[in-house]
């Protein structure tokens, strides 16, 4: 079953049409905030986040950078078969 939430815009405010809230198809949504988040942000879980912003100038192989991104996913219940294929990981290590 497809995850449905409040769909956000490019500037990352709530989207409204004609008043109401936009709702939508939102894996991809969800996805891209949990790899956006550092740990400590989101008040009512503090370990979420895949902290990518502290990691920008890590020694890091794509192993371990699928490895932080797939626990934080599989954390939030996504299943990381199902999104695998949409992310785009790269690495300088």
């Amino acid at each position: 079953m497809a995850e449905r939430d409040f769909i956000l815009g490019d500037d990352g405010d709530i989207q409204v049409r004609n008043g109401d809230f936009v709702a939508g198809e939102s894996l991809t949504q969800e996805v891209a905030l949990i790899m956006l988040t550092n740990k400590g942000e989101i008040r009512h879980d503090p370990l979420c986040g895949c902290d990518l912003l502290k990691m920008t100038n890590a020694r890091m192989n794509r192993a371990q950078l699928e490895r932080l991104v797939r626990v934080q996913l599989e954390r939030d219940g996504k299943n990381w078969s199902d999104v695998k294929d949409g992310i785009n990981l790269r690495t300088n290590g």
